[in-house]
């Protein structure tokens, strides 16, 4: 028996949600849809890379922020934090750690708490980017030369990014990338099977909301997205591209990378490594840098 509810009937669904209970039960639910956390192996699941230090980060309350440290054998090259997206954690997402060091760089992945041995709790927006802000702190303490630090965000790991970099009391950034990345949640919501659901986009309760944050991002920003997204529209970066060019004085890039798909851009080869290193000499023009961190490694 299919169960269908009138518009008002959903309407006053809704209302019963927002009250005190049902606003915890509500937020409970999107905090776990949002996150889709995927338990247990899966054809992408991997050991950590070889040469890689695992590692806790722990925080004020104790709880514990697990770690990946591939570091470059070049003590002059560039770092970056990974931020992987939803579903997956560390050993799920480790191809794209993978593909970095590939490049030429430094990486410091991450679980969020919630995620594979990071400490269980079921994680949110604030304390996503918690767990990112302390995991840039680490990398500056690694890596102190500024000019030398980025951050790669690939989807919801975008939104985490973009979060992280508007904070004005974070660690400086040389750049930051984000791959598929959406506008906020929502947008999304616009894309999925609630969509037509009257009066959900009003209680949002983790909004993830880039289009907003982006504009008090201040380091150099570069956009990859696959034509082929079928999960986030490619529109979305464009749309995140327009509001990052209200900013003033920072450099930023918007590449689309032909035939790639949702999780499929990194491994385009030379259309995306391409997009990277151009991204890193046009930081370097623009500052003057001479260093070796605002070169392009070689790939090895």
């Amino acid at each position: 028996m299919r169960i269908r509810l009138r518009p008002a009937l959903l309407i006053a669904a809704c209302a019963l949600l927002a009250t005190a209970g049902g606003y915890v039960m509500l937020d409970r639910w999107q905090r776990a849809t949002i996150f889709s956390i995927e338990l247990g192996d899966s054809r992408w699941w991997r050991e950590p890379p070889p040469g890689t230090e695992i590692f806790d980060i722990t925080l004020r309350n104790a709880d514990k922020v697990r770690a990946w440290y591939l570091p470059n054998a070049d003590p002059g090259a560039p770092t970056v934090l990974y931020l992987h997206g939803s579903r997956w954690n560390l050993n799920g997402s480790a191809f794209r750690m993978e593909r970095w060091a590939e490049m030429g760089f430094s990486v410091l992945a991450i679980d969020y708490r919630g995620f594979g041995e990071s400490s269980p709790i079921l994680p949110s927006q604030a304390s996503a980017t918690e767990d990112a802000g302390a995991a840039l702190r680490e990398l500056a303490r690694r890596q102190p030369d500024a000019a030398r630090r980025y951050v790669y965000g690939h989807s919801l790991g975008g939104a985490v990014a973009v979060a992280l970099a508007a904070q004005a009391d974070q660690p400086a950034l040389a750049g930051l990338i984000l791959e598929s990345a959406f506008t906020n949640i929502r947008s999304m919501i616009a894309t999925t099977r609630y969509a037509g659901i009257p009066g959900l986009a009003m209680l949002i309760t983790q909004p993830f909301d880039s289009l907003a944050a982006i504009q008090d991002v201040r380091c150099p920003i570069l956009f990859l997205h696959g034509t082929h997204d079928s999960v986030v529209p490619p529109a979305m970066s464009d749309a995140l591209f327009a509001a990052a060019g209200k900013r003033r004085g920072s450099l930023q890039r918007l590449v689309k990378i032909e035939g790639a798909s949702h999780s499929g851009a990194s491994r385009s080869g030379m259309a995306y490594d391409g997009a990277v290193r151009d991204f890193i000499q046009d930081i370097a023009a623009a500052t003057s840098a001479a260093s070796p961190a605002a070169k392009f490694p070689a790939r090895h």
